[in-house]
């Protein structure tokens, strides 16, 4: 049976953010944080406040005396997306910055959610913790911040160097056959990642950078070109004596096509980015 979080994740991202239950009518986000230990992707519902262009979540654990996991993934990886309904029955991702708030303007964020929504004053009078209010920050690229952009520049780089070395490594014959498919699990999932947390980044290159729209669709029918490759590397071999001939031949195609795919992005990219 599925978890009641996963019900609600698959529930909100089919109907452009609604959901039923005890959860109708509710202005909710899907936050997606990378695990501050396991460095594993997961996705949390969230009630959320929007205020002067910044998404407020709380941490409230429906007044736990616990902080949630989200709220320390968020301490150790405050890059994060966060998935809300579009307005048009669909579903947008963004890119966030998350910043704890403090003092006088967290008790002013949260008593303001406790007005609007009263199960939060509850949760608060639960615990003897201070809940926190994390703003999510949306990236904006249409300002002007050199540092930020060399620091996403330098970072799409180092993910593309560890990623093609990992590949190469798949390649190598360095991995026994019998390990092979785990190995390329864990890359799947690391390649997988990177383009979910990419998709989430290109509505602030749309805005951004317009002139990069060709390049940014080109880059989108990739990713799901890749995804495609990724999910048939998944696949269980059709017989129990040829995975690793399967796997290989799958790996040596992904490499050419990964390699045109990083090159592109990394010609039109960064140069947008360092200006």
């Amino acid at each position: 049976m599925p978890d009641w979080t996963d019900t609600i994740i698959a529930e909100f991202r089919a109907n452009g953010g609604r959901v039923g239950g005890m959860f109708e009518g509710a202005d909710l986000v899907l936050l997606t944080t990378t695990g501050a230990r396991s460095g594993t992707r997961r996705t949390t519902p969230l009630g959320v406040a929007r205020e002067d262009g910044r998404l407020l979540v709380f941490a409230s654990n429906a007044g736990g005396d616990r902080h949630p996991g989200w709220y320390h993934n968020v301490l150790a990886h405050p890059r994060a997306e966060a998935e809300t309904g579009d307005g048009a029955g669909g579903v947008r991702t963004l890119a966030v910055r998350a910043e704890v708030l403090t003092g006088a303007e967290r008790d002013a964020a949260y008593a303001r959610q406790a007005a609007r929504i009263p199960a939060y004053g509850d949760y608060a009078r639960k615990t003897a913790r201070v809940i926190p209010v994390v703003a999510l920050h949306p990236l904006d690229l249409t300002t002007a911040d050199p540092a930020r952009n060399r620091a996403i520049a330098q970072q799409l780089l180092t993910v593309h160097a560890a990623l093609r070395e990992q590949l190469a490594a798949l390649r190598s014959g360095g991995v026994p056959a019998g390990e092979l498919g785990v190995h390329c699990l864990a890359f799947c999932d690391a390649l997988g990642s990177h383009h979910a947390a990419e998709d989430a980044v290109f509505p602030a290159f749309d805005t951004g950078f317009p002139h990069l729209a060709p390049v940014l669709a080109r880059l989108r029918a990739e990713h799901r070109e890749v995804a495609r490759e990724l999910a048939a590397l998944r696949e269980p071999p059709a017989a129990p004596d040829a995975p690793g001939a399967r796997t290989t031949a799958r790996l040596d195609r992904l490499a050419d096509q990964l390699e045109r795919h990083f090159r592109h992005e990394e010609e039109h990219l960064i140069p947008a980015l360092l200006g």
